[in-house]
Formats: C-alpha cells, sequence, structure tokens
C-alpha cells in the first residue's frame, strides 16, 4: 500500500504521516528527510541538494525522481510518501510504476503555514521537530543524547517559506486533480488541533 500525505509548509502533514504509519504499520517516508540525509551523509547528489533547499528551490527532476524510485523499491511500495510528488511529473513518474492507494491533501492558510514554520525548530540526528518557546530541557537533552543540537534550519527563514509556498500554490495543488483520476484522494482541515487532524483522516480511512 502506498499512501500519500500532502500539504503545504507547516500544515503537520510529516506529523500525520507519521501517526498514521504507526496506525497502518506502514513506514513513513519523508522525502525531506531523505535529501537531508543524502547532504548530510554526502551522497552523490549533496551539492544539488543542498543548494536547491538553501534556495528553496524543487531538487532538479532526474535526482527526485531517481532518489524517489529507490525508495519506493527499497520498501517494495508498502509505505507513506510525506513531502512527494510535488508536481504533476512527479505525480505522473510515481503512478508509471507504482500504484498510489490513497491520498490525504491537509490545508492551512498562507499565514498559519508562515507562523508555524518561523517557530519551528529541529534536532540535526534524528530531525524531530519542536516549537520555538517550548522546548525542554529534557528535549535538548535528548537531541544532544542522539548526537545532535536543536536549530532553525536554513530554509525556513520566511523569505525562503513565501517561496516554498509559492511553488505548492503553482506546482503541487494542480496535482490533486490528477490524483483524483488514479486515487482516492480526501482533503483534510489541517488547522484544527493535531489529535482532531488524525481523527478525521482516521474517519476518510472507513
Amino acid at each position: 500500500m502506498i499512501i500519500i500525505v500532502m500539504g503545504p509548509q507547516g500544515s503537520g502533514k510529516g506529523t500525520q504521516a507519521e501517526k498514521l504509519a504507526e496506525h497502518l504499520d506502514l513506514m513513513h517516508v519523508s522525502m525531506g528527510d531523505v535529501f537531508r540525509d543524502e547532504v548530510e551523509k554526502h551522497g552523490p547528489y549533496a551539492d544539488i541538494v543542498r543548494k536547491c533547499m538553501n534556495e528553496g528551490k524543487l531538487i532538479p527532476r532526474e535526482i527526485n525522481n531517481k532518489i524517489v524510485e529507490n525508495v519506493v523499491k527499497k520498501y517494495r511500495g508498502h509505505l507513506i510518501l510525506d513531502g512527494y510528488p510535488r508536481n504533476i511529473r512527479q505525480a505522473k513518474f510515481l503512478t508509471s510504476f507504482a500504484q498510489v492507494d490513497l491520498v490525504f491533501c491537509i490545508n492551512i492558510s498562507d499565514e498559519e503555514a508562515v507562523n508555524r514554520i518561523s517557530k519551528r525548530r529541529i534536532c540535526t540526528s534524528n530531525h524531530k521537530v519542536f516549537i520555538e518557546g517550548q522546548i525542554t530541557p529534557e528535549d535538548i537533552k535528548e537531541c544532544e543524547d542522539a548526537g545532535g543540537k536543536i536549530i532553525r534550519r536554513e530554509d525556513d527563514t520566511p523569505e525562503n517559506v513565501k517561496k516554498r509556498l509559492q511553488l505548492y500554490h503553482e506546482e503541487t495543488v494542480p496535482i490533486i486533480d490528477y490524483l483524483k483520476k488514479v486515487s482516492n484522494v480526501f482533503e483534510i482541515n489541517g488547522e484544527q488541533p493535531i489529535d482532531d487532524v488524525f481523527k478525521e483522516i482516521k474517519e476518510k480511512l472507513k
């Protein structure tokens, strides 16, 4: 089973994908984390991926597709994809070799997205997400014990967030109509509390 969880920056799609993966016993694959691992582990595409992420641009199609194809094959098509596809060509590429069973699109306003991302912090080791003002000493210790530190990502500046939101509206939103032709697509209100968002997702699963 392949499930896509999509939404703009700050929509909580990663959190919901993780909860859904645990609920259904599937592998949660965050393409953002996959790309960051490519950079941190100095993979063959590290320089290009780093440059694109820092500038708020999409990864070149050929590189993106190759990495995604490897991930899907690695988990034999039993996974939840978070952060892919992001445009029509990526969606068509994915569905050319894999069956997409369900799509959940989590919607929030641009204003809410910028507000959430400006407060987002992340552990450099395990990629766990934290909210500024809510980080505890235990959180800091957990991250340090994992060999990392809690930071704001370089691509999480308001300027880059706005660039990514513009790309989302121009390139990602149009794929919803395409995915409706090949899969079951459900739109979710992402401005609810986290547990209420997940409750709505589970209702759609029925």
